[in-house]
């Protein structure tokens, strides 16, 4: 999605679903309609059944977001993780070991509690995300995604463009 686009839409949400600094477990949020911006080497991970979604926006540099208890706790209280409508979102990550260890910690955690999961990692530029209940869509821009969308590319090589790895779960479509 081009990111003038992404703003509109985002900018009817609520200010109170939006994920911002400092980007820890405590400033995630439950909504019918959540957003973050900026994603670098944080890594983000959106969960939905459709009527409400989790969102979690974590950045490597604080410790406490390394702790996958906390993680697990804070699902487990805030949305119903045996719920079979469940899909989830997982973007950002770079290539220091810090960032890693959160993306893999959510892959495992994502693996384990079997939730089928669309992958967008190491963004090529800062990139929002937004779920949007309503639509049931999940919404995402960077500066390459921009581009591609003025080329007019397809979906999938838009995020192509925009993320070094892709993989969308089957439950998705673009």
């Amino acid at each position: 999605m081009h990111w003038q686009n992404f703003n509109k839409i985002t900018s009817s949400f609520s200010r109170d679903n939006l994920v911002d600094y400092p980007w820890a477990i405590s400033s995630s949020r439950i909504g019918k309609d959540v957003f973050t911006q900026r994603v670098c080497d944080c890594t983000s991970c959106l969960i939905t059944n459709g009527d409400k979604a989790v969102l979690m926006h974590l950045i490597p540099l604080n410790k406490d977001n390394h702790i996958f208890s906390n993680v697990l706790n804070f699902l487990r209280n805030n949305i119903d993780l045996k719920d079979k409508n469940l899909q989830a979102v997982l973007v950002g990550s770079k290539n220091s070991k810090q960032s890693q260890d959160i993306w893999n910690k959510f892959v495992d955690l994502l693996d384990y509690l079997k939730i089928p999961t669309t992958f967008l990692k190491d963004g090529k530029s800062p990139t929002h995300l937004a779920y949007r209940t309503y639509t049931d869509e999940v919404l995402v821009s960077n500066l390459q995604i921009s581009d591609a969308v003025l080329a007019k590319k397809s979906p999938l090589d838009a995020l192509n463009d925009g993320f070094r790895e892709v993989k969308i779960s089957p439950f998705d479509e673009l």
